[in-house]
């Protein structure tokens, strides 16, 4: 009989998710491609509150590709949206998959025939194939140095009786048309054989790079030469051109476009306005149901015991709920790796999944909010 009630439970879930959804197939090119990256497009698709598009990109240049995510712009008509702030380091030969979600604001409308998509914000690093110069630095307990616009700074220096720890701080100050590079492969220390566990990285200008030493000791005194690790790149725009997003519906006849743009304006507006989706309240546990599965969530996790499975078969024979109820559940969660856990498994059973940004801003770590994000973007 149970098995038999949750067949039932899940198909009218089912059934009620499908009626709510608009599908909307966009077409964009495979792939762009310049000297330094490979634009590839994985996915776009329009919510009522949102657009996704993902692309991967590729470093197929000797440098450093830069992507801002912040500074991608998408337009329709005379609307303009930016998708949220975050910066990807590419090195030679490494992908990525880039997760663009733009929250849909007036003038701006969902399921748009047309879009424009701008990727202002990549950038590619090249070498001055200069390294800095500098002296050499003598490890003490606050030392500090100044190597053209690196700052560096011992953070701790420890000697012990096998080894001689030192914790080193590089913040550089370049500017943000230019790129500090540290390559710690190069680095020579003096006075013992050093242990270095990090190669280097790239560091954006007003960032740091911290690293640490264990020295195995063979003298008193201990130095740092500086000899081809640190050197500047310079950043230069990478230019691609707007890339023309359409949908399966879109048409466009130039000899009656001004007159075709009139007349489809106000019906789109009427469409939009009678949409069921907008008049129809989603699904959602009833105020009993809710206390409830608050309650026991409560327990399972002050118990120490298994809240997220316990509150996923709550859900299987209950069907759904929304958005607001998920983001208050997230709550009963002392840490913030279970209420992420939690937040992908309710996913599911979200009957406003184009509200579900919301439970975005549940999380604390910035980390944790990206996962939430690219969650959402896999969708």
């Amino acid at each position: 009989m149970f098995k038999k009630y949750l067949l039932i439970t899940i198909s009218i879930w089912f059934i009620v998710n499908n009626m709510f959804a608009q599908e909307v197939t966009y077409y964009v090119p495979k792939a762009i491609r310049t000297d330094q990256t490979i634009i590839t497009f994985e996915k776009v698709k329009s919510t009522s509150s949102k657009y996704f598009i993902n692309y991967k990109a590729e470093n197929i240049g000797d440098g450093v590709l830069v992507i801002d995510r912040s500074k991608t712009s998408l337009v329709q008509g005379e609307g303009e949206m930016q998708t949220l702030s975050k910066q990807y380091v590419l090195k030679s030969g490494e992908k990525k998959t880039i997760y663009n979600d733009f929250r849909i604001k007036a003038p701006i409308k969902a399921y748009a025939d047309q879009l424009d998509l701008t990727l202002y914000g990549v950038k590619y690093a090249t070498g001055n194939g200069t390294p800095l110069t500098a002296d050499k630095l003598v490890l003490a307990s606050g030392a500090t140095q100044t190597i053209g616009d690196f700052s560096i700074k011992v953070m701790e220096y420890n000697v012990y009786s096998d080894r001689v720890f030192a914790e080193i701080k590089c913040t550089y100050n370049g500017g943000n048309k230019r790129l500090g590079k540290i390559d710690l492969k190069k680095i020579a220390i003096a006075g013992g054989k050093a242990d270095i566990v990090k190669k280097g990285d790239v560091v954006f200008s007003g960032k740091s790079y911290t690293f640490a030493i264990n020295i195995t000791p063979e003298d008193s005194k201990y130095t740092i030469d500086w000899t081809g690790v640190l050197q500047v790149l310079n950043l230069v725009d990478v230019k691609i051109e707007t890339i023309k997003i359409k949908s399966s519906a879109y048409k466009e006849n130039k000899k009656n476009k001004e007159k075709t743009e009139k007349t489809d304006k106000p019906k789109k507006d009427k469409d939009t306005s009678t949409n069921p989706k907008s008049e129809k309240e989603p699904c959602a546990l009833s105020y009993n149901e809710f206390s409830e599965l608050k309650n026991d969530l409560k327990l399972e996790v002050n118990s120490g015991g298994k809240p997220i499975p316990m509150a996923n078969e709550y859900l299987l024979v209950k069907g759904c709920l929304n958005t607001a109820q998920v983001v208050e559940l997230m709550g009963q969660f002392n840490l913030d790796s279970p209420r992420l856990e939690f937040a992908k498994m309710a996913y599911q059973f979200t009957s406003d999944k184009h509200k579900y940004h919301l439970a975005v801003g549940k999380l604390s770590y910035n980390k944790n909010k990206e996962a939430l994000e690219e969650f959402l973007g896999q969708q």
